[in-house]
């Protein structure tokens, strides 16, 4: 993996926003700047620092790395209370006991 610019990590702090939910206002009032400095990580016109980068990880509920992490898959974009769920259910042995959670859980309201 090479080194990421401003751009692509800003890139990947939209996705994850949008992810959440969020505004760009909504995240910019948790980190405390304005929604300006926000678009302008977004887009790459600014560089973050380590504090705002971890910030925005925490608002985001991502761990910090998941901006340069070369794996785009889903589960970077998992709370720590998904991913334990994720990891519990691959840790069931049998595979009968998985596909009778994932009906029984379907099937709730």
């Amino acid at each position: 993996m090479g080194i990421l610019t401003s751009r692509e990590i800003g890139e990947r702090v939209r996705e994850f926003r949008k992810r959440r939910g969020l505004t760009q206002e909504q995240l910019a009032e948790i980190v405390s700047v304005t929604f300006q400095q926000i678009q302008k990580y977004e887009n790459g016109f600014n560089r973050m620092n380590t504090d705002k980068l971890q910030a925005i990880a925490q608002a985001l509920s991502v761990p910090a790395s998941s901006f340069f992490d070369d794996d785009k898959g889903e589960e970077r974009l998992l709370s720590e209370q998904e991913r334990k769920l994720v990891n519990g259910f691959r840790s069931i042995p049998s595979s009968e006991v998985r596909e009778f959670l994932v009906e029984h859980l379907l099937k709730s309201p």
